[in-house]
């Protein structure tokens, strides 16, 4: 065979090799698919492939090889002396044990895709029972929270709040379940005090979050007295559309709402006092918009806040105040379209770059200007 041969059969070689890895690397399918697809596929089949992967292999360094040597000639068998007939057998030996060695390759390959394969099994076993086991835990707690018996509800309460800390992929759906119980039993007061403690626990502190505090809050259509959301930290959505605050006090003083917007549209503050004394704003917007403040005072004295804005419109406030004096902002506060009878605002803010106040559009009797600053604005800030 001559040396133009021998170059084809090496470039073709070379060829089929790079073909196939480009395939395998082009087609290949995932982790799981290629550990499953090797633990069904037969012994042998991943043995031929290693073998034809190695003579390609062999065949290529070969032709590499001669072709570095200048395609020299084979001797005719008379030429070869005994010591270099020794070295020829010793070669074959030496491929035909390479050829044994690919052979344990693929058998140990093929062991070790079996392994994964069981363990991944195993994995995936275990999470299917897990998940069965947190299903029939949630299905447990719900019919404890919808019994008629205040105790029953008290129970389940504990139940679902211990579920929402071990299931962290469905904790939200657990605290909506929860929440969902001030809706239905909004006159269970037992039940909606083990609900809030089981809230604040877990809400952390104002200097620190704790592990519902990314969560979301969707208190719509609750009717709170009393509520404490003191000094507690909220990363996620609050909303308090249509819920309706009375009792002496309610408080948010010193909570922390990080990267949040706190939704009040609809909501009714009655006879209460309602403070946000200290609370901190970072990066979000407070929106009160279409509420109702009848004889509640809303305090939000020394408050810092910095985002997107405070917003009142579209609200009512009828012998009823607000107190923002001491306020650090570095946000607007827009007061539009609002009805004051008898109410007072007492606006007091020390804030950065801009007159934070814009008072436009609204209805007033007996009284209702803002108060604290030495010009009030119209215009948006600049």
């Amino acid at each position: 065979m001559g040396s133009i041969t021998w170059q084809y059969v090496a470039a073709g070689a070379l060829a089929v090799v790079w073909l196939l890895l480009l395939v395998r690397r082009l087609g290949l399918p995932s982790r799981r698919q290629r550990t499953r697809r090797d633990a069904q596929s037969p012994v042998w089949l991943s043995i031929v492939g290693w073998l034809l992967i190695a003579l390609l292999v062999a065949a290529t360094a070969g032709g590499g090889l001669l072709w570095l040597l200048g395609w020299p000639t084979m001797p005719k068998q008379a030429a070869f002396s005994t010591t270099e007939m020794l070295d020829l057998l010793k070669i074959g030996l030496a491929v035909v044990a390479g050829f044994g060695g690919v052979v344990a390759l693929a058998v140990n390959y093929r062991k070790q895709r079996v392994t994964e394969a069981a363990h991944a099994h195993s994995l995936n076993q275990e999470e299917r029972e897990r998940t069965k086991l947190f299903n029939e835990r949630f299905k447990v707690a719900a019919e404890l929270l919808s019994g008629e018996q205040a105790g029953l509800r008290i129970a389940g309460v504990s139940a679902m709040a211990g579920l929402a800390d071990d299931w962290e992929a469905q904790r939200q759906m657990c605290v909506d379940a929860l929440i969902d119980q001030l809706r239905l039993h909004e006159g269970d007061g037992q039940t909606a005090n083990k609900i809030f403690r089981a809230l604040r626990d877990r809400l952390g502190s104002h200097r620190e979050a704790g592990p519902w505090s990314a969560l979301n809050f969707d208190f719509t259509g609750v009717r709170f007295v009393d509520a404490d959301f003191s000094e507690r930290t909220f990363a996620g959505a609050v909303i308090f559309d249509g819920a309706e605050f009375t009792g002496d006090n309610t408080s948010f003083e010193r909570t922390a709402f990080r990267n949040t917007t706190l939704s009040c549209h609809g909501t009714t503050f009655t006879h209460t006092d309602v403070n946000f004394q200290d609370t901190y704003f970072d990066y979000g917007a407070i929106e009160f918009v279409g509420c109702t403040f009848e004889h509640a005072i809303l305090d939000m004295r020394r408050m810092n806040a910095l985002g997107r804005g405070i917003d009142f419109y579209r609200s009512t406030f009828t012998s009823s105040s607000v107190v923002g004096r001491d306020m650090t902002l570095s946000l607007p506060v827009r007061i539009e379209r609002c009805t004051l009878v008898d109410s007072t605002i007492d606006v007091r803010t020390f804030e950065a770059g801009f007159e934070a106040l814009r008072f436009t559009n609204n209805t007033t009797q007996n009284g209702g200007e803002p108060e604290g600053l030495p010009a009030v604005t119209s215009s948006e800030p600049q």
